[in-house]
């Protein structure tokens, strides 16, 4: 029976030491929001700044994604365009396009007629009567060959060029790769950026925590004469830039936001003229928590070192 009293006893004091626990951190959390709103001029530049920091690679991250979608929207990025003999009659182009997508090779074979090449040919002039201005249409029957992998492209380019009643063959990719080079290239930029102003974020919040702790100098060595622990003395600060990185971390994304907004018209209309539809996107939810969580522990951090190397100099 006593020890089960003993154990009683020992579970309510933890939870009352986890009770008091909780009380001086959210008192901690709520009187550093505290000190920061009594200077909001001051807090809101140190915001400002990491905002801007951070936007930029997100800002990069959000370009990046909409590059990669229009790349995935275009259509028939990855086709052969074969044109055939213009002697050739609708039976003869059925025959061949049964044969060509009997290849292993070779994913769909999208036969285009005269008439619809003119059709579509007059839809991107913008004259819907030149096939009346055109007694005989000249265009031949095209077959928009997909392969099915990018890596046999070439030996698939030399067979179609060998087949009987074809003409010639087009495929014009080289822009298509450099797009994808550039892509990669910024994506890399994007990391190393990130990663350098990550470190700004740090040294930024730091350098306020450093002034903020020089400005109560006597406040702090008053509270360490009376028995103040250093961590006591550390936990508001830790919370100061914890407030300074997630506010910095939600403004940046406030912005690249209303940068998207901004953008909305301009895109529309651009792509209005290729005649595709193409919304821009935003940041995704899970990109969003890694950069506000991501800025609220950088904040913590940079606090943490500062604070740390303070108390020791005022130690020594």
């Amino acid at each position: 029976m006593a020890r089960v009293r003993r154990s009683g006893r020992e579970v309510q004091a933890s939870s009352a030491g986890l009770r008091a626990w909780a009380r001086r951190h959210a008192f901690s959390l709520f009187s550093s929001l505290g000190n920061l709103s009594r200077h909001p001029l001051g807090s809101l530049m140190t915001v400002g700044v990491l905002a801007f920091a951070l936007a930029l690679p997100l800002a990069l991250q959000v370009a990046l994604v909409n590059l990669e979608r229009i790349g995935q929207q275009w259509e028939r990025l990855d086709t052969l365009s074969v044109f055939l003999d213009t002697g050739l009659v609708a039976a003869d182009v059925d025959r061949l396009v049964s044969r060509v997508s009997s290849w292993p090779e070779v994913s769909t074979v999208d036969p285009i007629s005269p008439e619809q090449g003119m059709a579509e040919l007059s839809q991107q002039l913008g004259l819907t009567e030149v096939a009346d201005l055109v007694a005989d249409n000249p265009l031949p029957w095209v077959l928009e060959v997909s392969p099915r992998s990018t890596a046999g492209r070439g030996a698939l380019l030399m067979r179609l060029d060998q087949e009987a009643g074809v003409a010639n063959v087009i495929v014009d990719l080289q822009w298509l790769e450099r797009l994808d080079a550039m892509t990669e290239l910024l994506a890399q930029f994007v990391w190393l950026l990130g990663a350098l102003l990550a470190l700004g974020v740090a040294v930024i919040v730091g350098n306020t925590i450093r002034l903020d702790i020089q400005n109560r100098r006597e406040e702090i060595e008053v509270m360490a004469l009376v028995g103040a622990t250093a961590a006591f003395i550390r936990r508001p600060f830790l919370y100061t830039g914890l407030w300074y990185g997630l506010l910095g971390g939600l403004l940046a994304w406030a912005m690249v936001q209303g940068g998207l907004l901004i953008l909305t018209g301009p895109v529309e209309e651009l792509s209005r003229t290729y005649a595709e539809r193409f919304d821009l996107v935003g940041p995704v939810p899970e990109v969003i928590f890694v950069l506000v969580a991501g800025s609220g522990l950088l904040g913590v951090i940079g606090s943490w070192l500062v604070v740390g190397r303070s108390l020791a100099a005022m130690d020594s």
